[in-house]
């Protein structure tokens, strides 16, 4: 994977510092190394494994080849052989101080906080609330907020979040999230087998929809996603 970055906070200095250790070099390990996993583009149920589908207005589809079940397993596999916390709980157990809450982070070592978000745009506001409150109860001193540049996002699902909104949104909260967060953007080294499963899979649905159209794949890449001037659509 290709990663670009945001420091939020001075969040990058946080992380450099010796206190950390080499907590910093294990995530961009982690995610130099992680590939794009694809769904099955000869499969035509989604619920079986296929690639996802979205209508467009006039019998248009695009897909969504992305298998982002397998790469939240890939990545857990990855975090746990490095000794991370998975899904640690925000709010501990045994804390008696106020009420308990479900609320569970993706990754945790030592001071360092780790979500990554591959879904719905809304969703990433919940991962820097989670930052706060663990930096609240003096739980962590920076946390990592890892997301799709947006190219990679259009080919998850529609609306995902990605790391060109959040880098515009982010600063502006300066006020309110007082907590250093390093946000990192990631997308594929090549497109190259990503494309191939689209065609693939566009090809496959059309033989038995001669009627419908296939959105082209680099036209996928650019759009823009929902509340940025994309059509309305329908989820199949």
């Amino acid at each position: 994977m290709r990663l670009q970055f945001l420091d939020y906070r001075f969040a990058e200095a946080v992380l450099n510092d010796e206190t950390f250790g080499s907590v910093r070099q294990e995530i961009i390990d982690i995610f130099r190394s992680v590939s794009a996993p694809l769904l099955d583009p000869n499969e035509m149920n989604p619920r079986q494994g296929g690639v996802k589908r979205r209508s467009r207005a006039g019998g248009k589809y695009l897909f969504l080849p992305v298998d982002q079940k397998s790469m939240n397993s890939n990545l857990d596999r990855e975090f746990e052989a490095r000794d991370w916390d998975l899904q640690p709980l925000i709010v501990a157990s045994d804390r008696d101080d106020g009420p308990s809450t479900g609320l569970k982070g993706d990754y945790k070592k030592g001071r360092v906080q780790v979500e990554v978000q591959f879904g719905n745009m809304a969703r990433w506001y919940t991962d820097v609330f989670k930052f706060q409150l663990s930096y609240s109860l003096g739980e962590i001193d920076v946390g990592v907020l890892v997301v799709p540049m947006r190219r990679f996002a259009n080919l998850i699902d529609e609306n995902v979040v990605n790391f060109e909104r959040v880098a515009r949104e982010l600063p502006w909260a300066k006020m309110s999230l007082t907590l250093p967060i390093w946000v990192v953007g990631i997308e594929p080294d090549g497109y190259d087998s990503i494309k191939a499963c689209y065609d693939r899979a566009a090809t496959a649905f059309l033989k038995s929809h001669p009627d419908s159209r296939a959105i082209e794949f680099d036209s996928r890449l650019v759009e823009a996603p929902e509340g940025e001037g994309s059509e309305a659509r329908s989820a199949e």
